[in-house]
């Protein structure tokens, strides 16, 4: 679970581009090449499917419209990994937006987080999402497969990628 928190918070914090092995803390001047391709990544066509799979079965068993999405705050998640505040200062955005989402073909709940752009959420100004577009690496093998739309899948459920003695696993 810290991985995966780690992870999301590192893609929105540097524009949402794959980070080197150094982490933040580690490196004082961390930079990110705009070149690597991202290997959390999935096409937004993808995204979409899931999403809108997700959102019909949620009608069909709860007769209402489901909680599609939760923006989040960059200085939120920092502060649930324990990263510092000053790393945000460089931050492109400042809120993510992360999807639900369901595999039609496997029936693996998914969740995909994109970047959000001027979102004031204290004023109910939610922003606009971010698509990212560039080269992505949806399979992790380090060799870009795709250049195009995309959005980030960071897909680790329980209870295979959980505390197993954590009070809220239970």
């Amino acid at each position: 679970m810290k991985n995966l928190l780690r992870a999301i918070l590192f893609i929105s914090i540097v524009s949402c581009q794959q980070a080197t092995t150094d982490t933040p803390a580690e490196v004082e001047n961390y930079e990110v090449a705009d070149t690597a391709p991202s290997m959390y990544a999935v096409s937004l066509a993808s995204a979409e499917s899931s999403i809108k799979y997700y959102d019909k079965l949620s009608k069909e068993a709860l007769g209402v419209d489901p909680i599609r999405a939760f923006t989040i705050r960059s200085v939120d998640l920092a502060e649930a990994i324990g990263l510092p505040s000053k790393y945000l200062n460089k931050a492109e955005y400042h809120h993510v937006r992360i999807y639900m989402g369901l595999d039609s073909t496997t029936s693996q709940f998914k969740i995909f987080l994109t970047p959000v752009d001027s979102a004031r959420l204290s004023k109910n100004i939610p922003g606009k999402d971010v698509i990212l577009r560039g080269p992505y690496d949806g399979d992790g093998d380090g060799v870009a497969e795709s250049d195009g739309q995309y959005v980030m899948d960071f897909s680790k459920s329980c209870p295979n990628a959980c505390d197993e003695e954590s009070p809220l696993n239970e």
